[in-house]
């Protein structure tokens, strides 16, 4: 197509997250029937997280419209022009459908391919796939998965750094639930106390980056839990609980499938570890357990006892502290870091009712931001 490097390389980035707001697990259990039948909503939802980060703020609209037919192309929501990229991922997006429907046979994909409706998709892009088809053997390199030594190479020559990874990361509380406020605040929250932690000790910068960015990584594995489970009203089952603990388990294994350091990945996976040896997932004790695992898991404690939740209120000062101070005594947590929560716990607790406040307002405008794309796709038929 005449793409520039740098515009590939956004193009697959893209492509990569197209489907962010299809991330539930109720629907990921149906996915193939979801991804034939279910459309619009998830790619509202999609466009919302992407727009919210300046990374990918230009190419949102791609992920908006990669469902809208071409025929249709004149039919778009005013001030959200349709990129032609939408439609070269919504043809992608297609192929990939079709391999997987069709078990990887491909005559079988081949056959359905030539049957597609060219009125659905943009001429140049499918007169493009059909050339790589025929002359370059697109689909066979698919089913025998040779594509992947081409896309892995290219992806490594676009890996990003600490410091960008942040840009990132607003994508984890959002694409947790925007719809459900208090499951994505808590990820900004502990974030927020494990960087007010560290700024009470003597951490060199890049460690105390790590320790922010793992906070915000801690509950990534939340997206495997059913949702039902997340926002039960009331106490967990025993059974329930069991469920709700392997989120932790989750997020190791999606964190080291996308080759990220070990010590992230520890630092991410290990909040619900005790001194004592008494945690989960993996038992971890005392010197198994660094500072920055400490300062993740007194945030994440700190941050659930004086959150609300659906099933309870915040714990007062001296509630919360009783606790944590029962807890160091116990030898679950850091004794040090629970004098630190309690030397500056007005300093904290403002800190983080500020962020909630400023992150509830986001999310609000957010979910208005998708009914209303919601109504106009409705009027507009689309």
């Amino acid at each position: 197509m005449g793409y520039s490097n740098d515009k590939i390389d956004q193009i697959i980035r893209i492509s990569i997250l197209h489907d962010i707001g299809a991330y539930k697990t109720e629907e990921i259990k149906n996915l193939k029937k979801f991804e034939v039948s279910n459309t619009g909503r998830h790619s509202i939802y999609g466009y919302i997280i992407l727009n919210s980060s300046k990374l990918f703020k230009d190419m949102s609209e791609a992920v908006l419209y990669h469902h809208h037919s071409y025929k249709d192309k004149d039919k778009f929501i005013k001030g959200l022009e349709i990129p032609q990229e939408a439609f070269l991922i919504g043809l992608a997006d297609r192929v990939s459908i079709f391999c997987s429907l069709l078990n990887y046979n491909e005559k079988r994909i081949i056959d359905n391919l030539q049957r597609l409706n060219k009125s659905l998709f943009e001429p140049s892009h499918t007169d493009a796939l059909f050339k790589l088809i025929e002359k370059e053997g697109l689909i066979n390199d698919i089913v025998d998965s040779t594509y992947k030594l081409e896309l892995n190479k290219r992806l490594e020559s676009i890996k990003i750094n600490l410091d960008k990874a942040k840009e990132y990361l607003v994508f984890l509380p959002l694409s947790i639930d925007f719809f459900s406020f208090e499951t994505s605040i808590h990820t900004v929250s502990v974030s927020t106390i494990a960087k007010k932690i560290c700024e009470k000790m003597s951490l060199n910068e890049q460690y105390k980056n790590k320790i922010e960015i793992g906070a915000y990584l801690h509950d990534l594995g939340k997206v495997c839990i059913p949702k039902y489970i997340l926002e039960k009203d009331g106490k967990l089952t025993e059974n329930e609980f069991e469920i709700m603990k392997q989120h932790a388990v989750y997020s190791r294994d999606i964190l080291e499938e996308a080759g990220i350091s070990k010590e992230l990945i520890d630092l991410a996976c290990n909040h619900h570890e005790r001194l004592d040896g008494s945690g989960y997932p993996r038992g971890l004790k005392g010197e198994e357990l660094s500072i920055g695992d400490r300062v993740i898991s007194i945030s994440d404690i700190f941050c659930a006892l004086t959150e609300k939740r659906i099933y309870k209120n915040p714990f007062s000062k001296d509630e919360a502290l009783g606790i944590l101070h029962s807890m160091s005594n116990s030898n679950y947590i850091d004794k040090n870091l629970v004098k630190i929560v309690d030397n500056n716990y007005e300093e904290f607790l403002e800190c983080i009712i500020e962020n909630r406040n400023s992150y509830k307002k986001i999310l609000n405008d957010m979910v208005k931001t998708y009914n209303y794309i919601a109504n106009e796709m409705d009027l507009l038929c689309i």
